[in-house]
């Protein structure tokens, strides 16, 4: 059961860093570098959006049935699943993903297929509570989208670090991804950023269990580079993200408001209004 338990928590895991920049298109960008073109802001919007939902699927490892992706348990294969603290964290292991067992056929509506390992470790394995650290290795995603369209490959390399107890959780992301597409330019994403999330009054965190209802607010730095241009955020949370944990789909977030913000001031306005309704992106020139 252990090793089920964490094969399918690795999948999760894997599957929070997936939700990806399927959007994205190039076009011709202003020469100005701190000025947005529509389609650069959906992108740059859409950037910003995928990492809050990659995150939260991290802070769900323990939930083994909210995978945003319904990777197979068996897809996963495990070098050792201890657990001395039998808190669901393996004290030190290594997870593999390789084809065909981790191939997807239907997957928004083509194929995806899973490559690379991912390390996951409880850094307090003497002591039962939330925290893990992971650190994928060329995590590779190749989705063939219906028709050839929104078709990509992303390989994802860094850490994921989860600390917290039943009030509260702070997830550490220092993720870089490397995309390619068939008909744009590559593109690169590095993420610095970190993600708290606090559980509404009355409510708590419990291992092993869904999010409950709660706010997460992100921070940090997010950096979007394509071609020769590359432009550097500071990400904010204007109003926190509510989780609605009765929501049926795996885009739970019902309110709030990020802004991804260049130096001059310009930013990237990224807004939830309701569950299972993907978020708005809207570029604001500095005044």
């Amino acid at each position: 059961m252990r090793r089920t338990l964490w094969a399918t928590t690795a999948s999760a895991l894997a599957a929070s860093v997936v939700l990806t920049l399927s959007a994205c298109s190039d076009s011709t960008s202003p020469q100005d570098e701190n000025v947005l073109s529509a389609t650069e802001s959906a992108d740059v919007g859409e950037a910003v959006a995928d990492e809050v939902d990659q995150a939260v699927g991290a802070l769900r490892v323990q939930d083994i049935a909210a995978g945003d992706i319904p990777l197979r348990p068996a897809c996963a294969t495990a070098t050792n699943t201890t657990d001395t603290d039998n808190d669901g964290a393996p004290d030190n292991a290594t997870y593999t993903f390789a084809l065909p067992a981790c191939t997807f056929t239907g997957f928004r509506g083509g194929t995806l297929e899973v490559t690379g390992t991912v390390d996951l470790s409880d850094p307090t394995p003497n002591n039962a509570d939330f925290a893990y650290q992971a650190t994928l290795h060329d995590l590779a995603f190749n989705f063939t989208g219906p028709q050839g369209l929104l078709s990509y490959t992303a390989v994802r390399n860094g850490t994921r670090v989860l600390t917290g107890n039943a009030s509260g959780l702070s997830l550490s992301n220092n993720i870089t991804v490397e995309r390619t597409f068939p008909v744009r330019q590559p593109a690169a994403v590095t993420h610095s950023l970190l993600l708290t999330f606090t559980p509404d009054a009355g409510q708590s965190l419990q291992p092993g269990q869904p999010l409950p209802n709660g706010t997460f607010v992100k921070s940090g730095t997010f950096t979007w580079t394509r071609g020769s241009r590359t432009r550097t955020f500071v990400v904010t949370t204007v109003q926190p993200l509510v989780w609605d944990a009765s929501c049926s789909t795996d885009r739970k977030i019902a309110s709030g408001e990020i802004h991804a913000t260049l130096g001059n001031g310009g930013y990237v306005k990224t807004v939830w209004t309701g569950c299972g309704v993907d978020p708005t992106r809207t570029f604001v020139p500095a005044t």
